[in-house]
């Protein structure tokens, strides 16, 4: 028995409820009867909207600011007794700085000030401005001015993000051949050859195990037949001196980024900071030429702020409907990148960030957010749209009790979905630690596209969070992870039944190593993980990474996992250090009974042996626990699924969406082309595309195949149905596999396997193509 409301089961209740107590509950859960809407400000972009005007429905403002201070005074001289309400026609909001929100503007009285779209409208919140003036420079290149001074990390081309120059073309990495030394990095000189490099903007990308840190070059020394990468010292101090991971950088994959001379892939930019030029080389079907495309930069870090006092937080607000898009963030620029764990930073500025209250007396740096809230409580965001970042999605810290964050999708974020909290050890203020918050029925997908530590996810220390029914698809590192500090020093008081309930979280750990689908850390009695269904853990180590499915690190204690069922991962379990203890792992089922088990101070029953991937096969309480994780009814029905995306989607073969099944498979650069395929020569190869699909519709789903690629039998699944199609060998270029009814989400898949096992023709894994057709 699962109450939708608590997520709760009889099992964790531990007993039953009379039904006056039932009745009562019912009661509790549905909330204070509203009295409705008490007044209505409404806003409209221009020019029907004026900030002139009286913000009726016949005369709407043209901001936010103006429907936030039309309301502010409201507030200020009445006692509500309903909801105010500041309602957006549809239309793109530019904005010029976030919309900021203090204590001042909070509900009162059980009422809340709600900002939301109009019924049916699409409203976008955009920080960003147009690119314009595009002019043809000569090989494939398009230029624009956008003035000196001005500086930015992330480009939208007709919704798609656009790359950053680098070298290798994305798909393909350097290996260090030796250790760090004194001052940077050995690169082969030819990898710097004719590099017009200047001080501190080509930087080096480097991931290394969990972490991955970007590190700005402030010049080079020539070292024989190598030549040293000297790294600016800010970050050399942050990598060498400050607390942090795993310093070892032998064999680590690296590849450069940000130099004209790396602008020749279809898709790649280049900004010149010093002369204020932007440059571009178009992809396919950009039609640059009669300036048939729309090119955005992103100008703001944050979109809303909730700018809250622990003495006086913000509260009793509502967002429903809005979209939030095209946010950046420069700090790396000035500053580098230099992570500890999950987008956890050195500070750019160690001797200002002492702090007691902090692991290592160090308050660590954070990537903004777009919705970002310090210190509020009861804030609902519901029904909103995350797309096209520069940042985080939704941040939450310095405490925040009460808030609930439902039926949100986020889709191409450069940095984290959600975040709730911090690394406060030792709180002088109790009030740092949140409280009671629900993450419940979001769909969170192709997070962490510049930041790879990103997590869909994350809980620093806190206090009974419920994160519950939530789709993670497709992300470079950790799905859910929940905890903080790995035990030194413990946990603070007041932290604990945390829940981690009903979730999807399927084809994680991408980018990185020695992460999980859901991960925990540190002491949380009374907290609990069940019913998740977590499948395909396909880390680029393979089944030699660090990690496993559910994965309690150092000083893990206090959980109840139950009722799990993961596949596709090469341990469901990874329990590596006998400091985790005092936790209880009863009844989970598993494809493999892999684990590690290193920590005898818990209870460890047997994982319950899955047969294969039939679920027909399954016990019937292992199909219930899959059919039910993810999405509950209500969300889907709502449209949580539905993205705000492209409706034509390309995979490239070297995306997060792509996974080998069977065969050695090499990363190749396809023929003719600047960027790189995957092909395999083992007679049983097989791969598939796990595209996300942005909405309900009829697609056309087409393969790109290189010329000489063997023949293949493409398997399309979709909608509960499947479709087997040949292509032979002499079929190359785009070939349509058919059009087929799919539905939002990630419930269409293509796979890929060799029709002849006798050919000695290379398996090619180019790129998959969905087009919406019919609507």
């Amino acid at each position: 028995m699962i109450t939708r409301a608590t997520g709760m089961s009889a099992r964790a209740a531990g007993m039953r409820l009379k039904p006056a107590v039932w009745l009562l509950l019912a009661f509790t859960l549905a909330g204070p009867v509203r009295a409705g809407v008490e007044r209505t400000y409404h806003v409209a972009p221009p020019p029907l909207g004026d900030d002139a005007h009286s913000g009726s429905a016949g005369a709407p403002f043209a901001t936010l600011e103006q429907g936030r201070d039309a309301a502010r005074a409201y507030l200020a001289t009445h006692d509500l007794h309903g909801d105010l309400v500041i309602e957006l026609a549809a239309g793109t909001y530019e904005l010029t700085k976030p919309l900021r929100l203090e204590p001042a503007d909070s509900g009162r009285n059980g009422f809340d000030v709600v900002y939301r779209a109009a019924p049916g409208a699409t409203v976008t919140l955009s920080g960003g401005r147009r690119v314009t003036g595009w002019v043809r420079e000569g090989e494939g290149l398009y230029r624009a001015n956008v003035g000196q001074g001005v500086d930015f990390r992330q480009l939208w081309v007709d919704d798609c993000r656009a790359v950053r120059a680098r070298t290798p073309n994305v798909g393909e990495m350097f290996r260090f051949a030796r250790e760090k030394q004194a001052n940077g990095f050995e690169l082969p000189s030819e990898q710097l050859a004719g590099i017009a490099l200047r001080p501190d903007e080509v930087e080096v990308s480097v991931l290394i195990a969990w972490m991955h840190k970007r590190l700005r070059i402030a010049r080079t020394e020539p070292h024989g037949a190598t030549t040293r990468a000297v790294i600016d010292p800010r970050e050399w101090d942050a990598v060498t001196d400050q607390p942090q991971g795993d310093r070892v950088y032998r064999g680590r994959s690296y590849w450069l980024e940000n130099a004209r001379e790396f602008l020749d892939a279809p898709g790649e930019f280049f900004l010149d900071r010093a002369d204020g030029v932007l440059r571009y080389r178009p992809r396919p079907g950009e039609d640059f030429a009669r300036a048939r495309v729309t090119v955005i930069r992103p100008v703001l870090e944050n979109l809303v702020v909730l700018d809250g006092r622990l003495d006086a937080p913000v509260h009793d607000l509502r967002f429903e409907g809005l979209t939030f898009a095209h946010t950046g963030w420069t700090r790396p620029d000035q500053a580098g990148f230099v992570d500890v764990q999950a987008n956890s930073l050195v500070p750019a500025a160690p001797a200002e960030a002492v702090d007691p209250q902090y692991r290592h007396h160090q308050r660590k740096d954070r990537i903004p957010a777009a919705f970002q809230a310090a210190t509020a409580d009861r804030i609902v965001v519901r029904d909103c749209r995350f797309a096209r970042l520069g940042g985080a999605g939704i941040v939450f810290t310095h405490g925040g009790d009460d808030n609930v964050i439902a039926q949100n999708s986020f889709y191409d974020l450069a940095a984290g979905g959600i975040e709730l909290g911090e690394d406060a050890v030792r709180p002088a203020n109790p009030r740092l630690i949140p409280r009671r918050n629900r993450i419940v029925d979001n769909f969170i997908s192709h997070i962490g596209a510049d930041y790879f530590g990103s997590v869909a996810i994350l809980g620093y220390y806190t206090d009974q969070s419920l994160i519950a029914h939530n789709e993670i698809v497709g992300v470079p590192y950790t799905g859910i992870s929940q905890g903080w500090g790995w035990g030194r020093p413990p946990a603070p008081a007041g932290t604990g039944a945390n829940r981690i309930r009903y979730n999807r979280v399927e084809n994680f750990l991408r980018r990185l190593d020695d992460g999980a689908g859901i991960y925990t850390t540190d002491r949380q009695p009374g907290s609990t993980i069940a019913f998740n269904f977590i499948a395909r853990m396909t880390p680029p180590a393979g089944p030699a990474a660090v990690g496993g499915a559910i994965y309690p690190d150092q000083f893990t204690e206090g959980f109840h996992i139950h009722d799990n069922v993961v596949v596709e991962s090469p341990r469901w379990l990874y329990l590596w250090n006998p400091n985790i203890r005092g936790n209880h792992i009863e009844a989970n089922y598993s494809d493999t009974t892999a684990l590690r088990d290193d920590s005898p101070d818990n209870v460890v029953e047997a994982v319950r042996r899955l047969d294969g991937d039939d679920r027909r096969r399954w016990p019937a309480a292992a199909r219930a626990i899959a059919d039910s994780a993810g999405l509950e009814p209500k969300a889907i029905a709502a449209g949580t699924r539905r993205l705000a995306a492209p409706t034509t989607m390309t995979l490239e073969s070297t995306g997060v969406d792509f996974q080998v099944l069977a065969g050695a498979w090499t990363t190749v650069p396809m023929r003719g082309m600047s960027r790189y395929g995957r092909q395999s020569l083992d007679p049983a190869a097989a791969a598939r595309w796990m595209p996300i699909v942005p909405e309900d519709g009829v697609y056309e789903i087409s393969v790109h195949r290189p010329a000489g690629a063997a023949s293949a039998t493409y398997t399309v699944h979709y909608a509960g149905a499947m479709c087997v199609v040949r292509r032979n060998s002499e079929v190359n270029g785009w070939c349509s596999l058919g059009r087929y009814r799919l539905h939002a989400g990630v419930s269409t898949e293509v796979e890929m396997a060799r029709e002849s096992r006798s050919s000695r023709t290379p398996l090619m894994a180019d790129t998959l193509r969905l087009r919406l057709v019919v609507p």
